[in-house]
């Protein structure tokens, strides 16, 4: 299917069923994403979200075929834009999921660009994140715990919500921006946080 994006290619869901690499993460997404998981160090699905956001077809999938890194970040750039454009601001179910293929080394890619774009991502009210097979990156309430390990190497963008102040904690302008976004809800969730991560210790 065609979109406005100049090196993206979006595939319905039925498409991404059929196709190897998006079938692998549709796989991920229902296993282990809308599942529980001993090693969370919390009760309910490893993501609290990603169950009805696939029952409401929420979740966008596209393929990206920039051949170089600045290709794929100025491709992504536009997924930001339009993703703004494109729906409510307001809805926690909504994401984008742009799998590369591309470029030559697809890992450094993704960490690469995530990296980059964070900010103005955030500065935005939105969140971008990156998934692959060897992510070291520690679970919020067990560091041995990783949740950003996926079969596949891609970019996930959202609307920013209440509790992504755990991921944004640790960057006073991205406290800035979340705090913009949800106003008191959020001074309360910041709160709720700080509470939490020291009952933790």
């Amino acid at each position: 299917m065609a979109t406005g994006l100049s090196d993206s290619e979006r595939l319905s869901l039925e498409e991404a069923s059929t196709d190897e690499g998006f079938s692998r993460i549709l796989g991920w997404i229902e296993h282990f994403l809308c599942a529980p998981n001993t090693e969370l160090g919390r009760l309910g699905d490893v993501c609290p979200f990603a169950k009805t956001a696939m029952l409401k077809r929420s979740v966008e999938f596209y393929r990206n075929r920039s051949s170089s890194v600045p290709g794929l970040l100025a491709d992504l750039e536009l997924h930001m834009e339009e993703f703004l454009q494109a729906g409510s601001t307001q809805d926690v179910y909504r994401c984008r999921i742009i799998v590369p293929s591309g470029v030559d080394d697809i890992v450094s890619a993704v960490e690469y660009v995530q990296k980059q774009l964070k900010p103005a991502f955030v500065e935005r009210h939105l969140m971008i994140g990156q998934f692959f097979q060897e992510c070291a990156e520690p679970g919020l309430w067990n560091k041995e715990f990783r949740p950003l390990q996926a079969p596949v190497p891609l970019i996930a963008i959202r609307n920013m919500v209440p509790t992504d102040i755990a991921f944004l904690y640790d960057d006073e302008d991205y406290v800035r921006a979340y705090l913009e976004k949800f106003g008191r809800r959020g001074s309360i969730a910041l709160r709720q946080f700080e509470t939490a991560m020291e009952a933790h210790k």
